[in-house]
């Protein structure tokens, strides 16, 4: 049974001229969905929004739900909802993407497929359905099914499957592994859908491994978009010779970890020592960050007033990563307590 507030904020996204960064806009607004339709030119149907949502084979979680990724609210571009197949829970390991040329070579696409094998022991894998690179690390995330690893997010929806071809592949993530979307029933290839779905990978992901990418590709512009927002880029080197490796081996150049082997992978994230950590270190550990971020909100909101406060300045005032001032901020606009003045300016809100 759909909720209203499920209808509210599908109907609200599903307006005409409504994206994600005008819905968070209008959710600090009026605060509530349903409220926010009343004062839009062209409101989607609500009776048609509770229709398309009742015909969709698939879960639907809203950005304000606790099992709904945190590292995604990092923007003010955060989808609304997220409509997913498979098990959710795995959204809550730690998670590497596996990226690429669809174009790939015989040899890009074995080590994708390796990788992503061996790392599936330790990590969710994150990759897009598409060809090439990416089929190759779903594949190889699926063959340990007990693992649970393999994670896919789509351009499109759960009835449009790009490429057709991966069709099976699709299903098989579905019920092995977990498969998700921002686009509802009858989506197709729009502007902008494959750049969206990029950027979801990227921010689901601690770190990004490239694997054959040419200078100018979306496989180049995804790892700059991990580097913008901090996460690490590791990359297999390939021949020089070969245009597939020129955006790869630049990006090398430019300072990116090189890696051969899923034991690098684990050496540059620190795996290796984290795996012998005790339960009991585990849950002192997670209780030191739960606490943490709890101060960090409040010395946030001791710094605010009606005065815009920039997210750059927060983060040397408080000497705090803007990763985890990026995290703090978007908790805070969910609770209704901060909102944003302009492109990068923070005043209090209303509680």
């Amino acid at each position: 049974m759909l909720s209203d507030i499920v209808i509210d904020w599908f109907a609200l996204i599903s307006s005409q001229g409504i994206g994600p960064k005008t819905f968070w806009a209008l959710m600090r607004r009026y605060r509530t969905a349903a409220e926010a339709i009343k004062h839009i030119e062209k409101p989607f149907n609500r009776l048609k929004a509770e229709k398309i949502l009742n015909s969709m084979n698939c879960n639907v979680i809203l950005a304000n739900d606790q099992m709904f990724p945190k590292s995604l609210r990092r923007t003010c571009s955060c989808p609304p909802l997220l409509f997913y197949k498979g098990d959710i829970s795995i959204i809550n390991k730690r998670k590497i993407a596996i990226i690429g040329a669809r174009n790939a070579s015989l040899t890009g696409k074995s080590i994708a497929k390796n990788l992503a094998e061996n790392l599936s022991r330790y990590f969710a894998i994150v990759s897009g359905l598409a060809k090439g690179i990416d089929t190759s690390a779903h594949i190889g995330s699926l063959e340990n099914p007990s693992y649970k690893s393999a994670i896919s997010v789509l351009p499109m929806s759960f009835d449009n499957i790009y490429p057709k071809e991966n069709q099976k592949l699709f299903e098989k993530i579905a019920e092995n592994g977990l498969v998700i979307t921002e686009k509802p029933y009858g989506s197709h290839n729009e502007q902008g859908s494959f750049h969206a779905r990029n950027r979801i990978v990227t921010l689901l992901s601690e770190a990004i491994i490239v694997i054959e990418a040419a200078a100018k590709s979306g496989t180049m512009t995804t790892a700059q978009m991990a580097l913008d927002i901090g996460c690490e880029v590791l990359v297999v080197p390939g021949s020089p010779s070969d245009p597939r490796n020129f955006g790869s081996n630049l990006l090398i150049r430019n300072g990116a970890t090189l890696i051969q082997s899923y034991e690098d992978v684990l050496e540059s994230l620190n795996y290796v020592q984290q795996e012998h950590i005790s339960v009991v270190q585990h849950k002192v550990i997670e209780e030191a960050q739960s606490i943490n971020q709890s101060d960090l909100q409040n010395k946030i909101l001791e710094m605010l007033s009606n005065v815009p406060v920039t997210l750059d300045e927060l983060s040397f005032q408080l000497k705090v990563p803007m990763q985890d001032i990026l995290c703090a901020i978007s908790e805070l606009e969910l609770k209704n307590m901060i909102a944003r003045h302009s492109s990068n300016g923070i005043v209090l809100g209303y509680k």
